[in-house]
């Protein structure tokens, strides 16, 4: 009970056992010997009652204190399938935890005193018990096995992982624990997740991604390093929901079983198609010019291809672009035919510049630059004309203006735009990022955010950042850039701008961009600032703050950035700048701080006393922050500190996927993750609590097998879940317990 001092005192022996113990025996001797207590059998009952009622209370309380001292010393890991995750309509299951409230704050200081060490640390007796617990699990014995592997927080000989950081942190408020929601209405004032390497961002991904895909909403993951668990979580999610037909699976590591995207081939301006391309060019010193350059150039291209009718990609830019003389032609040739139709001179443009041409061969054609002279005699021909005719159309003269530079100085310009185009077409990567329209022998899909839109559809891309940092930032800078676009057609026009009665209608767009630093760039900052209002969701996954400064090259930039997020996630970090960003927004509130005073005082001897003593408990106020840096810094794996709606402060830790036999995952996927854990895993235990193929060999390689053979068909898939699936919580949800 709370006194009126804020004091609880919850570190202490459970004396009230003793109470509870009284009560009890009286309530049984009541009940077996009524005549013990010289009543009768009516009035003993009624006795035993009471007693046995109050014995109970007593008892409960006394077993809240054992299971607070609990709480104090180990961590509990929850386990729930993704079709089970506690969440009703409307709401944004983010975990197990509690508000964090002047309360806790209290007990984390009490739980600090050294007089409180033995409740908050592991005796010998309780650390011998647990380790033969573990031991047991490791051998043969399936009876040990299940007497001593039941999660009940009773059970002494229960192993407990070790998820470093201090398990009082969720300990002082985890016998209140109950699920964290907030409202799905708020989401789109964003929300950003950090937390240092290997603390669980990439696990609440999946459980946040989970719910988004069994809500219908268009689902967006953009995960640069290419986890196979999320990407098996997605596909497998996706098939539960019903809703495998609207999935792209995008990976630049795996080509072989990727839809295909051109990040260039859709756009509201035209412009757009420069901006992308070249983006991830360096833009810093001397190289501002050369990429200023390299945009012009590009730009002209794209506006070439557009008007012949052609749809931009990676590879056609650096065909054209290197080598503009083909393209000038068809150009000229192109739009002077246009011309013709409206304007009689130009009827015989043919024949003039066949004239032009053979002068040309022949070196006697005048006013010919000298920059021109070692071209070929067609393009000459066609300079001079273009001159003579005063065309005014921007291309032309833009196409113009490029094949008059010297050959060799307009290729020193561009130097640093062909080897990156090159990087981004070359191999299998560059069919996915620059597909060939019409292939007829590549029937994998082409996917472009606009469709994926309107068929309300999901989308996993993996840019496989681990072996080619600058194709994934180049990819993933030019798909943030094309939803930047798409989401300004969806706040104009809505999905449908035909619509009888002029309404617009907008989709729920839930992005979750991974390691968002790694494709965070100046098309980002529009992204959280104004997209919101398309009906976007935007939750961005980073480690710290520097990361997202370091990126975009400014301080003042990334504070912009992280200002139009009004949701924080808090898991580990390491600087104390990053803490400060959750820890600054916390008010200081009282902690009362209990000073014992003992003292004694001689005298002389007066009514027979020799000396008086006395003991005093001072009580002092003091001011603290609610939640400190440094208690962030000490977070636990897979727990954190949320500031939702209006930074109301939450305690959490996030549920590990139960995915035991999973029935929706197909053994060509399982293959692909099979290679991708043997390629990118990393050391660390806890994450390994979320394995997929926990306890399958990893082979040699990627099996080459398409999805489309080993897939299973969606009604084997949901006769599969009928038998399997509901049994598939380990720990459910609620462990209040006793």
């Amino acid at each position: 009970m709370r006194s009126e001092t804020g004091l609880e005192a919850l570190l202490r022996p459970p004396v009230e056992w003793y109470s509870a113990f009284v009560l009890l025996v009286v309530a049984a001797i009541a009940v077996l010997t009524p005549w013990a207590l010289m009543m009768p059998w009516h009035m003993a009952l009624v006795v035993a009652a009471i007693a046995g009622y109050a014995g109970w209370t007593r008892l409960r309380e006394g077993l809240r204190i054992v299971r607070y001292h609990h709480n104090l010393k180990y961590y509990p890991v929850t386990r729930i399938a993704p079709h089970k995750i506690p969440v009703g309509p409307g709401e944004f299951y983010l975990g197990e935890g509690f508000a964090w409230t002047q309360q806790h704050t209290q007990r984390v200081h009490e739980a600090r005193r050294p007089d409180a060490k033995p409740y908050v640390t592991q005796s010998a007796r309780e650390i011998a018990l647990r380790n033969w617990g573990a031991k047991v699990q490791e051998g043969n014995s399936r009876l040990l096995k299940r007497l001593t592997g039941f999660d009940h927080w009773l059970n002494p000989f229960k192993p407990y992982p070790d998820l470093g950081g201090s398990p009082v942190l969720h300990g002082v408020g985890s016998i209140d624990e109950r699920p964290v929601k907030m409202r799905q209405s708020s989401r789109n004032g964003h929300m950003v997740v950090m937390g240092t390497t290997r603390v669980g961002k990439t696990r609440l991904l999946e459980m946040l991604a989970t719910q988004d895909i069994h809500a219908g909403h268009v689902v967006i993951i953009i995960d640069p390093k290419g986890d196979a668990d999320l990407m098996l979580r997605v596909q497998a999610e996706a098939r539960r929901a019903g809703r495998l037909e609207q999935l792209y699976l995008f990976h630049l590591g795996y080509p072989e079983i990727s839809a295909r995207y051109n990040g260039i081939g859709s756009f509201s301006r035209i412009t757009e198609v420069a901006t992308r391309a070249t983006n991830a060019l360096p833009s810093s010193g001397n190289s501002a010019a050369f990429k200023e350059f390299s945009w012009r150039f590009t730009n002209i291209v794209a506006q070439a291809q557009v008007a012949l009718g052609r749809i931009p990609t990676y590879e056609t830019l650096l065909h054209d672009v290197t080598g503009i003389e083909p393209l000038f032609l068809e150009y000229v040739t192109w739009y002077y035919a246009n011309q013709a139709i409206n304007h009689q001179r130009f009827v015989d443009f043919k024949d003039k510049i066949e004239v032009l041409k053979a002068l040309a061969e022949s070196k006697k054609l005048q006013g010919v630059d000298k920059t021109l002279q070692n071209r070929a005699p067609e393009v000459i021909a066609m300079a001079v004309w273009i001159r003579e005719s005063k065309a005014t159309d921007n291309v032309l003269l833009g196409l113009l203006g490029a094949v008059s530079y010297d050959r060799s100085f307009y290729e020193k310009i561009i130097a640093s735009l062909g080897p990156f185009l090159e990087k981004l077409i070359s191999g299998q990567v560059g069919k996915l990022i620059s597909p060939d329209y019409l292939d007829p022998d590549d029937d994998r899909p082409i996917f472009d955010w606009m469709t994926v839109m309107r068929q309300g559809g999901i989308v996993y891309a993996g840019l496989d950042a681990l072996s080619d940092s600058v194709v994934s930032a180049a990819v993933g800078n030019s798909m943030l850039s094309d939803l930047v676009s798409v989401g300004g057609k969806l706040y104009k026009t809505g999905l449908d701008p035909h619509h009888p009665e002029g309404k617009i209608s907008l989709p729920k767009v839930c992005c979750h961009f991974d390691e968002v630093n790694e494709i965070a760039g100046p098309e980002f900052v529009p992204m959280v600032n104004k997209l919101g209002g398309s009906g976007f969701q935007i939750t961005a996954y980073t480690q710290s703050f520097f990361d997202i400064e370091s990126k975009v090259g400014d301080k003042a930039k990334a504070g912009q950035i992280f200002d139009n997020f009004n949701h924080v996630v808090m898991l580990r970090v390491r600087s104390i700048t990053t803490a400060n960003l959750v820890a600054e927004q916390m008010p200081e509130v009282d902690v009362v701080h209990l000073t014992p005073v003992s003292g004694v005082t001689d005298s002389a001897a007066q009514g027979g006393a020799d000396f008086t003593s006395r003991n005093d408990d001072i009580l002092t106020s003091v001011k603290m922050p609610m939640i400190a840096a440094s208690d962030i810094l000490k977070l636990p794996q897979g727990q954190a500190i949320a500031l939702l709606e209006g930074n109301r402060a939450y305690k959490i830790r996030i549920p590990l996927a139960d995915t035991t036999n999973d029935p929706f995952v197909p053994e060509s996927l399982k293959k692909v993750a099979q290679d991708m854990k043997r390629r990118y895993r990393t050391s660390e235990s806890w994450a390994a609590e979320t394995d997929w193929l926990g306890g399958q060999p990893v082979g040699p390689g990627l099996i080459d097998d398409t999805l489309a053979e080993e897939t299973e068909t969606a009604a084997d898939a949901d006769d599969a879940a009928a038998h399997g699936s509901d049994t598939a919580v380990v720990t459910t949800i609620d462990q209040r317990g006793a």
